[in-house]
């Protein structure tokens, strides 16, 4: 990884990171949300987690999943498949402390992913609680858009539901899509975290 520092077209700093997405990595952090899906523990050249560019320490100082403050949200973009282990990303990030936004390209320069996080709270089991769901229901390598909100805190060992609908299907830059609500409930029927995610769907 290597860490440069500049100022962005507004004149606010940020960090701008080029970072080599590997494969280890994307497996540790499947393990920290303890998802199984086998297209991140068995393929050679995994999709990243919906979550895992909100997460993964591509700013310094942060850290794993199950080691950091969650935001209160968050929203994963990508603009096309999901980048995989052994893509080169540049990335630029800029913010506060209550709020960030974080770019992701490729070598061309041309826009992969992005990420925006709100607030903050204490746990990570709720949202990759969902973001397994939604992928075990409509595919890793479908995702087009994740965005997460925090309701209350989750700790480790409590029991949770999920749940998922379909809001809408369409067509966007040529590409059929459906657009699901998700829900993670606690045994008494309290709201833990919601999420809005996108997905392609197969013509």
């Amino acid at each position: 990884m290597i860490t440069t520092t500049a100022a962005s077209p507004v004149g606010a700093p940020f960090t701008g990171i080029t970072v080599d997405l590997e494969r280890g990595k994307i497996l540790e952090f499947a393990e920290a949300i303890r998802s199984t899906h086998g297209a991140y523990r068995d393929a050679e050249r995994p999709v990243v987690p919906p979550t895992y560019l909100c997460f993964e320490g591509f700013v310094p100082g942060s850290a794993r999943p199950d080691q950091q403050a969650m935001p209160a949200e968050q929203d994963c973009r990508f603009f096309g498949p999901p980048p995989r282990a052994g893509d080169r990303l540049n990335v630029h990030s800029r913010g506060n402390e209550s709020e960030q936004l974080t770019e992701f390209r490729d070598a061309e320069g041309r826009l992969i992913a992005d990420s925006w996080s709100h607030g903050s709270a204490t746990d990570a089991v709720a949202s990759g609680l969902l973001a397994n769901f939604a992928t075990d229901w409509l595919g890793p390598e479908s995702v087009r858009r994740f965005r997460t909100r925090f309701v209350e805190r989750v700790s480790e060992g409590d029991t949770l539901a999920c749940s998922g609908e379909v809001l809408q299907e369409y067509i966007q830059d040529g590409e059929p899509r459906v657009d699901v609500v998700l829900t993670a409930t606690r045994p008494g029927g309290a709201v833990a975290a919601k999420a809005w995610a996108t997905f392609a769907r197969a013509n």
